[in-house]
């Protein structure tokens, strides 16, 4: 009865942290597709403006939680910080300026690209 009692005991002290790392782990790999999926939707529209291919490209967006938006001279930088590190960065430098106003919260979004006076401006709504 001890013997079952001390194996129970050690599978709870050592099976739940475990079990806590292993969904955080998956919790973190979903982040990162999730922030990988924002980061090529906004990249690829920003490309269209950017050759020409449309004058404007106006859409609904989520912008995921530990999501950060720069813009200096041509490139456009998405960032993704967890845990006060950053764990991913998608950057791409494009023909024309980058004029960004970038989202202050997480959530749904409207995106506006469009092209004016040679610069691209990028810029996030909240949807409400």
């Amino acid at each position: 009865m001890i013997l079952i009692a001390v194996g129970l005991t050690t599978a709870v002290i050592v099976g739940i942290p475990v079990l806590m790392y292993a969904i955080d782990t998956l919790s973190a790999t979903s982040q990162l597709e999730i922030a990988t999926e924002f980061a090529e939707r906004v990249h690829n529209s920003t490309a269209l403006v950017d050759t020409e291919e449309t004058s404007e490209v106006l859409t609904q967006i989520n912008v995921p939680v530990g999501v950060t938006i720069t813009a200096e001279g041509t490139t456009l930088t998405i960032s993704l910080e967890q845990g006060g590190l950053i764990v991913q960065t998608w950057s791409v430098t494009y023909n024309h300026t980058i004029s960004l106003t970038a989202p202050q919260q997480t959530g749904p979004h409207t995106m506006r690209i469009t092209i004016v006076d040679g610069s691209i401006r990028v810029s996030f709504s909240v949807l409400e």
